[in-house]
């Protein structure tokens, strides 16, 4: 004889609305329902959607060479406190790619090289914004990147570092259409 195991699974309407619900919201969720019958398994209640890359979506300022000399490099080979070095950081702390300048063979420099070194290295590009993405500019003698917190409508907010050349940790929200590639890690 072969017994049924039904497992249920419910996901609350937040999930929809907010994917990325932080941890301490599953853990003060309610408690699954008791078991129905003794062939029917309930499983723990599903406060969020399943978490997709990149899981932690804070906006905060958690470099960990803000304070130090922008003209030493960090341990993946960019300068400190540059935008290259901020989005590096957040490529590896937050999408989990042991990402370098010389990720996959290629070279990425300055941020005006992303978008070519991400092509040869065989990295999406495209115009279309998603968390975790890179935001990629050619303009200016170095570029831009910055890295893509929030997805909106018509707008991005983005974090990043020496924006007009502080050296200095920012946020924008700016205009989906107004950033020149989105570079897609994952």
């Amino acid at each position: 004889m072969h017994r049924m195991i039904a497992t249920a699974v419910v996901v609350s309407a937040s999930a929809a609305l907010f994917p990325a619900a932080p941890a301490t919201a599953a853990a003060s969720a309610p408690k699954a329902a008791p078991k129905a019958a003794p062939s029917v398994v309930a499983a723990p209640e599903v406060t969020s959607a399943a978490c997709k890359k990149p899981c932690n979506r804070k906006i905060v300022n958690d470099y960990p060479y803000k304070t130090s000399s922008w003209h030493k490099t960090d341990p993946w080979n960019f300068y400190r406190r540059e935008c290259v070095s901020f989005a590096a950081w957040r490529i590896r702390q937050r999408l989990g790619v042991k990402f370098h300048n010389h990720f996959r063979g290629v070279q990425w420099g300055n941020a005006k090289n992303w978008d070519n070194a991400a092509r040869r290295a065989r990295v999406k590009v495209n115009r279309t914004p998603k968390v975790g993405a890179i935001a990629q500019w050619n303009a200016g003698k170095f570029g831009h990147v910055a890295y893509v917190a929030r997805v909106n409508r018509s707008t991005v907010v983005v974090e990043e570092y020496n924006k007009g050349g502080t050296h200095r940790y920012g946020t924008r929200t700016i205009k989906r259409s107004s950033v020149q590639n989105y570079i897609h890690f994952f």
